[in-house]
């Protein structure tokens, strides 16, 4: 590639074509163009919840301190914006990653009442993700879950008290949350959404009584976090090395 910053962005997803992986990239990288980076998201895998396949990024540790499952927020993909980043920041840092295509509508019905009928079928791909993991010997597993994300990884909690999970980071939460029987990281916005910031206080009362839990109001973060993104990786990262040790 050229020096400086390249103007274009070549993205591949592997989904389930690890045979032909090699070839891609190197068709890729034979181009005459240098003006681009070259960006492999992750191994993409398919599972199935309700008789329906979806997209998941996987990216395995080789000595993975933990597994963590990544659910995005309202109308994006597994690889979107902080989700990506988090699903990234925490491979490097040793940590397993499984991100789950969640159930999405239109623009129209973006964090609207519309999604809570997709809840159920959000509940049963996390569960799927998570006995993917399992399946490949996660000996422990958090949930991160941002926005849309948290309301769908809560349903999931709800709907499956004894879920397999040991800590969950549920970042712009609207609303408040039941008590969970592990660890959780209330993380919002300083400035994020009244429905998120003003129950701030009840989900602080009920994070107090579960040991391990905290919440945190990122000072430079706006709705939905936009703006905190820095402070957001270090805070996850923090919180599932004290909670997956």
């Amino acid at each position: 590639m050229e020096s400086g910053t390249p103007v274009a962005s070549v993205i591949i997803q592997t989904f389930n074509r690890s045979n032909i992986l090699g070839c891609v990239i190197d068709s890729v990288l034979a181009q005459t163009y240098a003006g681009f980076e070259l960006l492999v998201v992750g191994d993409a895998v398919t599972l199935e919840a309700r008789g329906v396949r979806f997209l998941a990024l996987h990216a395995p540790a080789e000595k993975p301190r933990g597994a963590v499952l990544l659910a995005h927020g309202p109308g994006l993909h597994p690889d979107h914006g902080i989700t990506g980043e988090l699903r990234m920041h925490l491979a490097d840092r040793g940590y397993t990653t499984l991100s789950l295509q969640m159930p999405v509508l239109g623009p129209e019905d973006e964090g609207g009442p519309a999604y809570r009928e997709l809840f159920p079928e959000a509940a049963e791909r996390i569960a799927a993700g998570v006995a993917f993991l399992r399946g490949r010997g996660a000996p422990r597993i958090a949930v991160v879950s941002h926005a849309m994300g948290s309301a769908m990884a809560h349903e999931y909690f709800r709907t499956k008290p004894d879920a397999p999970v040991a800590a969950w980071a549920a970042l712009s939460f609207y609303g408040v949350f039941d008590p969970m029987p592990f660890p959780v990281l209330d993380l919002y916005g300083r400035n994020d959404y009244r429905g998120i910031r003003w129950p701030a206080s009840d989900r602080k009362r009920i994070l107090e009584k579960v040991p391990g839990s905290r919440q945190l109001a990122v000072p430079d973060g706006g709705r939905f976090l936009a703006g905190g993104e820095q402070t957001v990786l270090r805070e996850v990262a923090a919180f599932l090395d004290a909670t997956l040790r």
